[in-house]
């Protein structure tokens, strides 16, 4: 199946141009499947999506290959790349201020780990990406409220890369989502609770 650049990214990087930094925070509507800008096509499987109707697009941002989806809530934040010395000094703060949100509301076992994820009590809850140019840090995450964790199996096999605290995990056993983590307050919260901090970055 053929492969689309993902459209977020234009219109984000375009929104910018216009307006400057900003934070969106969104839920997709349908299934997609999402590589990052070096992620081999074999991190996603293909025949599947393509059987099932979820489009494959690939992100101008690093990280690995994800499944957005209902129940998901997608951050795109756009910063002004000249605050920080070198624009991949973005991602970490970023996750950090995420992290922080959770605890905030109650999950205090959030904390950054590996290369910009966030994780419960050792669970991925969060996986993300950074493009940047000499204007703009464009920051990209998934934050998994309450998916179908199964679609996420379903579409993307084990991947060719992995942070060391996976430790070859299988999806099932690597990923939560913040309900099955506890979470008990309702997306309002939620998106209040990230924009307080993703304003501070």
């Amino acid at each position: 199946m053929q492969i689309q650049p993902l459209p977020y990214d234009t219109t984000a990087l375009d929104r910018f141009q216009r307006e400057g930094p900003f934070i969106w925070l969104w839920e997709p509507e349908r299934t997609e499947a999402v590589l990052g800008a070096g992620t081999p096509e074999t991190d996603v499987d293909l025949a599947r999506c393509a059987a099932d109707g979820v489009p494959v697009y690939r992100r101008r941002g690093g990280g690995g290959a994800v499944v957005l989806a209902p129940g998901c809530l997608v951050i795109t934040a756009a910063y002004e790349a000249s605050r920080r010395r070198f624009a991949t000094q973005w991602i970490g703060p970023v996750a950090e201020a995420v992290a922080r949100a959770l605890r905030s509301l109650g999950l205090h076992g959030a904390a950054v780990r590996g290369m910009g994820d966030v994780a419960i009590d050792d669970l991925k809850v969060l996986g993300s990406s950074l493009y940047a140019n000499r204007q703009v840090a464009l920051y990209q995450g998934s934050l998994l409220v309450d998916p179908d964790l199964d679609r996420i199996a379903r579409y993307l096999p084990h991947p060719s890369r992995e942070p060391d605290y996976r430790r070859g995990r299988s999806h099932a056993e690597f990923m939560t989502s913040l309900v099955r983590a506890g979470y008990r307050g309702d997306m309002a919260a939620l998106r209040a609770a990230l924009l307080a901090e993703l304003e501070r970055v």
